[in-house]
């Protein structure tokens, strides 16, 4: 089995501040409070303030879960001999794309509120990158790629 040497690899992942334990520590938390508040209301007659009470925490759990569906998205970029590996999880479905290493292209394109999105493209196909990177690491990120790949670098378009 032949052992490839990784010439160059960027890994980027969203900011997830709270771990699975903290996160339904946090709903716990939040339940608790509304439920007494709503407890209090309803023991003075307001007993409408339950179920509002219960479609705010169902709507608050089904926010979090969300969030924790996509808590191990992430996209890399590898450089392998003459490989571009573009490889991209989310939620469930992992994706891969595979480019010569000297036919890809970096493009940078600038949106309206001058932020750049980040492009690979070959043989007139693109695949945007950089989802989860700052305006700043993907420049960075471009930079670093123009020195790895035979293309031609674009600025902002």
């Amino acid at each position: 089995m032949a052992t490839s040497i990784v010439d160059y690899k960027v890994v980027a992942r969203p900011n997830h501040s709270m771990s699975r334990k903290e996160t339904f520590r946090v709903i716990a938390v939040l339940a608790i409070f509304s439920l007494s508040i709503a407890t209090a209301f309803s023991l003075l007659g307001a007993w409408l303030v339950f179920p509002f009470a219960g479609l705010e925490l169902l709507a608050l759990a089904y926010a979090f879960h969300i969030v924790l569906c996509h808590a191990d998205d992430y996209e890399s970029i590898t450089i392998s001999g003459d490989r571009l590996a573009i490889e991209k999880q989310h939620y469930k479905s992992t994706s891969q794309v595979v480019l010569n290493r000297y036919w890809a292209q970096v493009v940078l394109k600038e949106t309206p509120g001058g932020e750049h999105r980040l492009w690979l493209r070959s043989h007139d196909k693109e695949f945007e990158v950089g989802r989860f990177m700052s305006d700043r690491q993907r420049l960075v990120v471009a930079s670093q790629l123009k020195m790895r790949t035979g293309a031609v670098y674009q600025g902002a378009i």
